[in-house]
Formats: C-alpha cells, structure tokens, sequence
C-alpha cells in the first residue's frame, strides 16, 4: 500500500509541512493559494494579506493574525486555539468546524462567514461583527460577547451559557437557537 498518496477524511492531502511567515507570504505572493494542512503554529502574521487562501486543516495555534486581511480564506477543519485575530477581516471566510478556543476575535469582521459547528468557547468576540454569519451548531459558552453585532446572522442549534442580552448584544434579525428570528 502506497501511504504517501492516502488522503484524510476530509479529503485533504496530508502534508503538514512546516513553514516561516517569510516563505508563507513569498509564495502567497507568488499566486500560491493551497496551504492545507500546513503547521504554522506561532508566527506572527500581522498585517498580511492572505485572502482568498485555503488553511483548511492547518495547524494556526497561537499564529498573530491581528490586522491581516483573510477575506474570503477557507479555514474549515483548522486548529486556531489561542490565535490572534484582532481587527481582522474574515469577511467570507469559511470556517467550518474549526477550533478558535481561547482566540482573540476582537472587533474582527467575520461578515457572511461560515462558522458552522466552530468552537469558540473561551474565545474574545468583543465588538466582533458577524453580521449574516451562519454559527449554526457553534460553540459559544463562555466566550466574551460585549458589544458583539449578530444582524441577521443564525445561531439556530448554537450553544449559549451566557445571557445575550446582558451582553449589549445586536441581534436584530438574528436566527436564535431555538430557530425563531429575532425582533
């Protein structure tokens, strides 16, 4: 059996190769968008301009994204436990089953990103917009919500141990848990 062309569950080559934030972004810049699976855990990443890259399955743990521009970058699958996030802009960004326990999300724009099923427990959301974003099935318990805009995002199945409303929470149009829309 040949092992080295077996792929994972989700399809993914398994290649996690080991890069620096120099190579990443000369070969991002170079047209290079597939960096699944890739391990990247600790770089500092500020400002970048990743858009549009796939990161699914990567390992991001504790990577500075503060700043970057990740527009439209694919996500899904990957671990970003304790990753830096702030300012960032994710809008639609897929994020799918991702792990962002302990990130620092504050004042990110995750608009129209999809964040089914992610696990955002612990993580800092503050001032974080997600408007229209699908959280469905997301893991939220415990995470820091102040400020946070859902506008007619959907949060139906997600997991709250927090009160939304002490939160100065904007969920105008918003899909609740329980499937009713917000007023």
């Amino acid at each position: 059996m040949n092992f080295g062309s077996m792929r994972s569950p989700f399809g993914w080559e398994a290649n996690r190769e080991n890069m620096d934030a120099a190579e990443l972004v000369s070969r991002y810049n170079k047209g290079e968008r597939d960096f699944r699976e890739v391990h990247l855990s600790g770089l500092n990443l500020w400002k970048v301009n990743l858009s549009e890259a796939d990161f699914s399955g990567a390992d991001l743990v504790g990577v500075d994204f503060s700043e970057a521009n990740l527009a439209g970058v694919n996500l899904s699958g990957a671990n970003l436990t304790g990753t830096n996030l702030r300012h960032a802009n994710l809008t639609d960004a897929k994020l799918i089953l991702a792990t962002l326990r302990g990130a620092n999300l504050e004042r990110v724009e995750l608009i129209k990103a999809n964040l089914s099923q992610v696990d955002l427990s612990w993580a800092n959301l503050s001032q974080a917009n997600l408007s229209g974003a699908n959280l469905s099935g997301a893991n939220l318990v415990d995470a820091k919500m102040e400020g946070l805009i859902l506008r007619g995002a959907n949060l139906k199945r997600a997991k709250l141990k927090s009160q939304l409303q002490d939160e100065r929470i904007d969920l105008a149009w918003a899909i609740m848990p329980d499937g009713l829309i917000h007023g």
